[in-house]
């Protein structure tokens, strides 16, 4: 964000080189982890029609209001890491004439995408309140395994937690 920033006034804060820096080194570590679950959550909600690159950069920047930007020279690396473990797969389709790689997430892929987005979620909710944030997760769909954050479907009528095993039929029921 911050490298997209214009400036002003020559003396205003962020053309100071050390601000800046530190600005842009802080964003790029929150957004690495938060940049491979916002790709996960639109390959997913694409379904088994799947989403090539171009479409989910645009869907990413629509999405987030542009505060997620993510460089085709930062996403495809990204892509290929997921594929190369397994929670997402792509295949080639020619739509319009032109050949592209769609993107899909696997079942592997998506038991690990609802535990990160758990724990992200309960996370977020944790350091609210420090942040002077009010975060309140809405507890009408999902249910977060209390050991391990695993979001689960509350219609799941899952007795175990996918991720860690706990037995949570007693607490969905609380």
């Amino acid at each position: 964000m911050i490298k997209r920033v214009k400036t002003f006034l020559p003396d205003a804060k962020i053309n100071a080189e050390e601000f800046r820096e530190y600005g842009e080194n802080f964003e790029s570590e929150i957004t690495r982890g938060i940049s491979t679950l916002a790709i996960l959550t639109i390959i997913r909600r694409s379904g088994t029609e799947g989403i090539y690159g171009y479409q989910l950069l645009k869907e990413l920047e629509q999405d987030t209001k542009n505060m997620l930007i993510i460089e085709e020279g930062t996403l495809y690396p990204i892509l290929k890491k997921l594929e190369k473990d397994g929670i997402v797969k792509s295949e080639k389709k020619v739509i319009g004439g032109r050949p592209r790689n769609y993107y899909m997430i696997t079942q592997n892929g998506q038991q690990i995408y609802t535990h990160l987005i758990g724990f992200l979620s309960k996370f977020i909710e944790g350091i609210g309140s420090l942040l002077g944030l009010n975060v309140a997760l809405p507890q009408i769909r999902y249910f977060y395994c209390p050991n391990c954050a695993n979001q689960i479907e509350k219609n799941d009528n899952m007795k175990f937690c996918a991720i860690c095993g706990l037995n949570v039929e007693e607490f969905q029921k609380r």
